[in-house]
């Protein structure tokens, strides 16, 4: 793919493609709601939920119980009104279940986005640029294209920038700079079903689907699937391809594992998105709960 270039809006950029999402994107995007109606697109942190061998396990416990607190409390500071707490600790990776790829995810090589070199900003702690925490709330159009409207996916399949198009005539919606866009293939219909099959191998965005993506300005991308992109990929030499386009070349951020069975549904091909990342300093990407209003 060759050397990275300074992206288009400035060698000190650390936003990327959300520098699209302007004040009157965030405004007309308010507009779209009519009915009010909220619809979750993120999948339940749970056990059993799939996960990534690269991105290891979610490990989470209860440390702190009522029943054990009430009688801490009795012993050490008796307060009449009986008070408790639970509390549960967990241990994830910042790419578990739902969530988005900060541009610090990926790279070329040593480059990440904006030709930034990942040997002199990578801590122990991250990175300490392009961190989720330089990424924005997120407001803004968000679009579904349903693929599953001309096409059934039971396998590895290849989407075009053609099958998006295609799709996207038959809903009469037309995607534009600023807007996120969500890519539904029924691929969730096995998210804890058979974690297997779900993991394994995927439809996806091809190279070419993702360029055509970044033409049309928008800021994210996200999909039903754990990786965005098809796997394996086009180009048995070319995997992670989708992501250095997306995220290094032109700082999209990708959303991966979403809920999105019941917009397509719906038929809330158009809607206001709202997707908001924890600001982990330095993190690579961060659990999220995206959701579409219409």
């Amino acid at each position: 793919m060759g050397a990275t270039k300074t992206a288009k809006f400035g060698r000190g950029d650390e936003v990327g493609a959300m520098n699209f999402v302007t004040p009157r994107k965030v405004a007309e995007a308010a507009g779209l709601v009519k009915a009010g109606r909220v619809y979750s697109l993120s999948h339940l942190l749970e056990d059993g939920m799939p996960m990534n061998w690269f991105h290891q396990d979610f490990l989470y416990s209860t440390y702190r119980s009522a029943p054990e607190m009430l009688e801490y409390f009795s012993r050490t500071f008796p307060n009449k009104n009986r008070i408790t707490f639970t509390n549960t600790r967990m241990d994830l990776s910042d790419h578990s279940g739902t969530h988005i790829d900060g541009l610090n995810h990926a790279a070329i090589g040593n480059r990440f986005y904006n030709g930034i070199d990942t040997r002199k900003v990578t801590t122990a702690r991250g990175t300490s640029r392009l961190g989720i925490e330089t990424m924005p709330p997120l407001v803004s159009r968000g679009v579904l294209a349903d693929m599953t409207l001309q096409h059934s996916y039971s396998t590895r399949e290849s989407i075009s920038a053609g099958d998006l198009e295609a799709v996207l005539e038959e809903e009469g919606v037309a995607v534009a700079r600023g807007d996120a866009f969500l890519i539904y293939t029924g691929w969730e219909r096995h998210w804890k079903s058979d974690n297997k099959k779900y993991l394994e191998s995927m439809p996806g965005i091809g190279a070419g689907a993702a360029r055509w993506l970044a033409r049309q300005g928008v800021v994210t991308v996200g999909s039903d699937t754990q990786s965005v992109e098809v796997e394996p990929n086009d180009d048995p030499a070319g995997d992670g391809l989708v992501h250095q386009i997306l995220i290094v070349r032109n700082g999209v951020h990708l959303i991966e594992n979403m809920k999105l069975s019941a917009l397509a549904k719906a038929k809330a091909y158009e809607f206001l998105f709202v997707c908001l990342p924890l600001r982990i300093k330095g993190g690579t990407g961060s659990p999220v709960h995206p959701i579409a209003v219409t």
